[in-house]
Parts: C-alpha cells; structure tokens; sequence
C-alpha cells in the first residue's frame, strides 16, 4: 500500500503496527490517536470504537494484500511469469507484512486473522489470476478447480508462515514445481 494520505489510513497503519508489536489486547486508542500522530478527537471521529477500528483494520488488511498481490502480476505480461510472481508474493507476503512472529504475541488472534482472511485471499487470487491458473497442471486435468488450487497455494503460504521453512527460496522452487512452473529462483523484477 502507498504512504498512508488521510487521517484514517495514519490511524489504520499505527493500528496495524500496534497489533503486530503488541497483539490486539493492549490496543488502546489513546496509543493508537499518539502513534498515529493524530488528536483523540481525530481517531475518535474515524473510529469511535476498537470495535470500529478493528473492523475498519480488517479492510485494510484485505487492501494491502490485494494490491501487493495485483501489483505483482501486474508487472508481468504472460501467465506463467504472473503465476510465478503471484507464487513468490504468496510465499514472502506475511513474513514481509506480519513481522517475524506475531503467532507468538497472540496466538488465537494470529490464527483467528488467518483463518478469516483465507477465504477473501482465495477470491482475490482467482479474481487477478484468472487464466493463470489453468496452466497449473491438476487444474488443466479437471482435477481442481482454479479456487481449490488458490487456496491450496495460500495454504502452504500460512504453513510456512507458522512453521518457517528454512529455505523459503527450496519451498518456493518446490511451490513453483506443483504449478507446473520452473522450480528455480526468479528475481521479483523479472518480467
């Protein structure tokens, strides 16, 4: 996601920030309204309520990952290399995004935000790859279909992310090989 703009994307981005250092039960708005370098008056206005902001924080959540995710592909051409740049976001996403461990911080919540997210994750994936999926070869055999095969490759995503490979560039070769996909390492910038 770009530089935050507005009053209420500096209070999402402090929030998130928050959530990921601390977990979401020490969250409280005053220290959300100062990190965020905002008024209480302000974050008030936005969200009056941590009910409000964590609902608004789940949106943002979902933008930063669709946009990472359609920025990717978007920046190849032809399905294979937009597969395989879909792939290696896929793989990178949460470490990049969540930080090294907030399982650790609060457990239920990191699985509860996983489990929630894996169905939008999987209609983002099959909206922006579309086609690109067919080329995987169990979903040119009929085997699966292209959101079975979506949320199998976000699965294994949230797999390394709770129990880190320790080789995400192996596990990445091996992801790319299911797709039916040269298993080796490609720069994000190739395209």
């Amino acid at each position: 996601m770009t530089k935050p703009s507005s009053n209420a994307e500096l209070i999402l981005a402090a929030a998130r920030r928050a959530v990921i250092a601390k977990g979401p039960g020490t969250l409280t708005l005053s220290a959300v309204a100062a990190a965020a370098s905002v008024s209480r008056p302000t974050l008030y206005r936005w969200f009056p309520t941590k009910a409000h902001l964590f609902a608004a924080l789940t949106g943002y959540e979902r933008a930063i990952f669709d946009e990472g995710l359609e920025a990717e592909i978007r920046a190849h051409r032809t399905a294979s290399r937009q597969l395989d740049a879909a792939l290696q976001f896929l793989v990178t996403y949460l470490d990049a995004s969540l930080g090294p461990d907030p399982v650790g911080v609060d457990p239920a919540f990191a699985l509860r935000s996983l489990s929630d997210s894996l169905p939008t994750q999987v209609e983002t994936l099959v909206r922006l790859l579309g086609p690109s999926l067919d080329q995987v070869p169990i979903v040119s055999r009929g085997a699966l279909s292209r959101a079975q095969v979506a949320e199998m490759f976000l699965r294994l995503a949230y797999s390394h992310y709770l129990v880190p490979h320790p080789d995400p560039d192996e596990l990445l070769a091996t992801v790319r090989t299911l797709a039916g996909l040269p298993g080796r390492h490609r720069s994000r910038s190739a395209g």
